[in-house]
């Protein structure tokens, strides 16, 4: 029971650290205010969370084991490097829409300079290797090299990614935006003889 109560206080307190985080940074980030705002005491955060870079950190595990399982599942749902591409960014532009700890997982990636907050390379480590896979195969323009491709892919996610860059509204909305974007670039960097490329995503994935 005691294991159940830590457990939920915790979780709390993760939950509370990674919007605290999202919205003001690691520089901004007040240990009071999130345990407040997690209605624990401070002695209570500390006890799971002794110092605020252990509490940062665990946020940004977080957010990386939930980004991880996201790409992990965009995979492999097309035979086509370039549409699994396309399903990854929905994947990824899903969560900085929706999940805090992914929002404050990327935040963190920006603005410390700890190696193991490098959560751009949890996806953008996967949109290279299928960049490569699918100009091997002939499936980009020959204008298109794969490190073009994924430039553009880090500058469509940049809307979702960026604070300062105001998003639609909705998740549908926005995912609607991103799919736009996709059928502007498949027509510059997909080859004419890629077929069946779906710019709104593989349909099993979550509609939004």
């Amino acid at each position: 029971m005691a294991q159940t109560r830590a457990a939920r206080t915790r979780r709390r307190v993760l939950c509370a650290a990674a919007m605290e985080l999202a919205r003001y940074g690691y520089a901004g980030t007040s240990l009071s205010r999130i345990a407040s705002q997690a209605g624990v005491t401070q002695g209570a955060l500390t006890f799971h969370f002794p110092t605020k870079p252990q509490l940062a950190r665990g946020v940004y595990e977080e957010g990386a084991t939930v980004t991880r399982a996201a790409v992990d599942s965009a995979l492999g749902r097309s035979p086509l490097p370039l549409q699994n591409i396309i399903d990854v960014t929905h994947g990824v532009a899903r969560l900085l829409h929706s999940d805090t700890t992914v929002q404050a997982a990327s935040r963190l990636s920006r603005e410390t300079a700890w190696t193991e907050c490098s959560w751009h390379r949890l996806w953008l480590g996967e949109v290279e290797r299928l960049a490569d896979q699918a100009h091997a195969r002939g499936e980009l323009a020959e204008s298109c090299s794969a490190g073009l491709l994924c430039s553009l892919v880090v500058c469509m996610l940049a809307r979702f990614d960026c604070p300062s860059v105001p998003t639609t509204g909705t998740l549908r909305e926005d995912l609607e935006a991103l799919a736009q974007l996709w059928c502007l670039v498949l027509g510059a960097v997909a080859a004419t003889r890629s077929p069946g490329l779906l710019p709104g995503g593989s349909p099993d994935g979550d509609p939004g």
